[in-house]
């Protein structure tokens, strides 16, 4: 199994390449050019894509994903707004791409190519949308907004369109300002980072409704800075779940009960400075982590029995790196 490590740097105009093996090195194999501020980015399951959004001139771009990792450029598909996530439905028909600025959502459909083409559905009057996330049985398109303090569902009909389902609407605490979502493996519970009061959100399904089962502080609770919390990630087997904190660069780790519903505190880690994105790696081993206002990537390792993260190495990205996917090949 080859692993390869994808870092996006939007003030350089950068996408970093390096391979992962399995002592946790990285080896850089290319670093892109792109046309434009490049962000969000999501891999094909497959591994033979990776669709990155740009700005100022809002577009998705298609790359192929060569055989051993490197990129080549296929397509620039021009969208309605700025794009601040990607996320593709599980049969990777469709690319899904809110836009935090313009408070909306656009539908993407993807050929037989896997060329991203031209939207098909653009969803209005959303309050900040940070991210769209499928869920697990490719039905429901679920969306933190993080203005308006709701998680907004939409269903997803076989052709791609979205139709709300405004009775099962989830709203959050008084400015917890609802960003990124994590899937436990088990298809019931799902996990909500609230970025403006540092808190994570668990939800199990139940019946055809969501309930609230727990909230839990990222922090620690010396913590005296501006809650900013960014991004989250759960392990493959569903163990241990991270969330990263960008005012005084922590990593936070969770252990993660065996119904998926309950989180207990494992210990804060210093990261790379800001870290607005992370990642992890497929075997569950390793945690990649980026600063936006360090210029590095950093790897560590992951505990498999504790959670706990012990830094191996750094390497160098573009400026402003924010975004890390992780394909295997």
């Amino acid at each position: 199994m080859k692993q390869v490590v994808y870092v996006a740097s939007p003030e350089s105009h950068q996408i970093h390449a390096y391979t992962l093996n399995s002592a946790g090195e990285m080896h850089l194999l290319q670093v892109v050019e792109v046309a434009g501020q490049v962000q969000p980015m999501v891999a094909s399951a497959d591994g033979k894509h990776l669709y990155v959004g740009i700005r100022p001139h809002f577009s998705v771009v298609t790359f192929e994903i060569a055989p051993d990792g490197q990129l080549e450029q296929k397509a620039i598909t021009a969208i309605p707004s700025a794009p601040v996530h990607l996320c593709l439905d599980k049969t990777e028909r469709f690319l899904f791409v809110p836009s935090y600025h313009q408070g909306n959502l656009a539908v993407l459909p993807i050929n037989q190519q896997g060329i991203a083409q031209a939207p098909i559905q653009l969803i209005e009057g959303l309050n900040k949308p940070h991210s769209s996330n499928i869920d697990w049985h490719n039905k429901q398109l679920i969306v933190p907004c993080l203005g308006e303090d709701h998680i907004r569902l939409f269903n997803l009909s076989e052709e791609g369109h979205l139709s709300e389902a405004r009775s099962e609407e989830l709203t959050t605490a008084i400015n917890a300002g609802p960003r990124h979502l994590a899937f436990n493996p088990n298809g019931e519970v799902f996990y909500c980072l609230n970025e403006l009061d540092a808190t994570i959100n668990v939800y199990r399904r139940m019946g055809d409704l969501y309930r609230l089962m727990q909230t839990i502080d990222i922090v620690p609770e010396t913590f005296n800075s501006t809650r900013w919390a960014a991004d989250i990630h759960i392990t493959s087997d569903g163990r241990f779940l991270y969330a990263s904190e960008r005012s005084e660069s922590l990593m936070s780790v969770m252990a993660v009960s065996e119904a998926g519903d309950h989180l207990q505190p494992v210990g804060h880690y210093t990261t790379q400075t800001q870290p607005r994105g992370f990642n992890l790696d497929n075997t569950g081993n390793y945690l990649i982590s980026c600063g936006q206002k360090s210029d590095f990537v950093s790897v560590s390792r992951i505990d498999r029995q504790t959670g706990a993260l012990t830094e191996l190495a750094c390497y160098p990205v573009g400026k402003g790196a924010m975004w890390v996917t992780v394909v295997t090949k």
